[in-house]
């Protein structure tokens, strides 16, 4: 009986040795999974269409249809899954350009812009000029060595504050921040000098910024400096959209000559009491006389696939780069306890 006991014994202990090399195995093939995928598709480069540079502007070539043309714009993709859905659909979209209304990436470490860049190789990348607006998740504001600068935006998307042309029409992007970190005195001169120098040689006038400016309590967004200067300016110019994201969900205001519509559903994180909280894109199509709006709708779709290739890219590997001599300390230990257990399970195995 002792030692039928002493068996089931030496049994379960070997099943614990057996778990716990496994546990220890996992560590390892975790590490080579971050290394191995940060290899493979973190070094990935920018398509050639996309950005604020002058050459992706270049891009736009005029509409065969005089009598209409459509963009596209989304805002607040930062995700894993969600947008790669609605980025199918407006694949298969007839529009110009798309308009990215910020907050792309979670954080603004460039780590995370790293697997961003890896996602627009890879199912991201649309068959047209795409423009990025910064948001205040794109950039950090404590600025240490490895985070995302305003100018580090630059040198890698193109510039913030710049406006393009297409089809008699004028599109202008701006750099709208919250207060009190940033300051917006740089762009709303820049929206007041291209404003008075060009809006009567234009049919519509777009304005593109991330976070929308106060005209309405049906969606909460962060504040930015000088917010009554900016509507002041779109009432004298008489704009006729503003799109903004920040707001998670969609609105839609109208305000004088000006529609302010917010669009931030593209991906991130929804609060469902809130009025307009859904996944979504959305399509501007504009005519000699007017413009439409159509919504593209998506369900929340989480991929575990880009989770754990994003938690490999902007996490894992930056801390193990960041850690390299504990790094390398835990696993001369992992492979040190992997062998002792073996020699136990081994010579258990034999006591059998």
């Amino acid at each position: 009986m002792k030692r039928d006991s002493a068996k089931k014994w030496k049994v379960f202990v070997g099943g614990v040795y057996l778990f716990l090399f496994v546990m220890f195995l996992s560590v390892l093939a975790v590490e080579v999974y971050a290394v191995i995928t940060v290899l493979t598709e973190g070094n990935a480069v920018l398509p050639a269409n996309f950005g604020n540079f002058e050459r992706v502007r270049a891009l736009l070539a005029d509409n065969k249809d005089p009598e209409q043309f459509s963009f596209a714009v989304a805002g607040d993709i930062q995700g894993t899954g969600t947008f790669e859905h609605l980025a199918e659909l407006l694949k298969n979209e007839n529009v110009a350009f798309l308009v990215l209304l910020g907050d792309c990436v979670r954080n603004g470490r460039s780590s995370y812009h790293q697997y961003f860049q890896a996602e627009l190789a890879k199912e991201l990348c649309m068959p047209y000029p795409t423009f990025y607006v910064v948001g205040n998740h794109d950039v950090i504001k404590n600025v240490k060595k490895d985070d995302f600068s305003i100018s580090r935006f630059e040198k890698m998307y193109g510039p913030t504050n710049f406006f393009f042309e297409y089809q008699g029409c004028l599109f202008i992007v701006l750099r709208i921040l919250d207060k009190p970190h940033y300051s917006t005195l740089e762009s709303l001169a820049f929206l007041e000098s291209v404003l008075s120098a060009r809006r009567g040689d234009y049919h519509k006038v777009f304005v593109f910024m991330h976070i929308p400016p106060p005209v309405s309590t049906d969606f909460a967004a962060r504040q930015f400096e000088n917010p009554d200067r900016f509507i002041f300016l779109c009432d004298k110019f008489k704009v006729d959209y503003v799109i903004a994201g920040d707001y998670h969900g969609y609105a839609r205001v109208q305000r004088g000559n000006t529609v302010y519509l917010v669009t931030g559903g593209g991906g991130a994180h929804l609060e469902k009491e809130k009025p307009g909280a859904f996944h979504h894109a959305v399509l501007i199509t504009v005519y000699p006389q007017t413009v439409s709006e159509r919504i593209l709708a998506v369900e929340r779709n989480e991929d575990f696939e880009d989770m754990i290739e994003r938690w490999a890219i902007a996490e894992a590997y930056p801390w193990m780069k960041k850690h390299c001599g504990i790094t390398i300390l835990l696993n001369v230990g992992v492979i040190g306890c992997g062998i002792f257990l073996i020699l136990k399970a081994l010579k258990l195995r034999r006591s059998l």
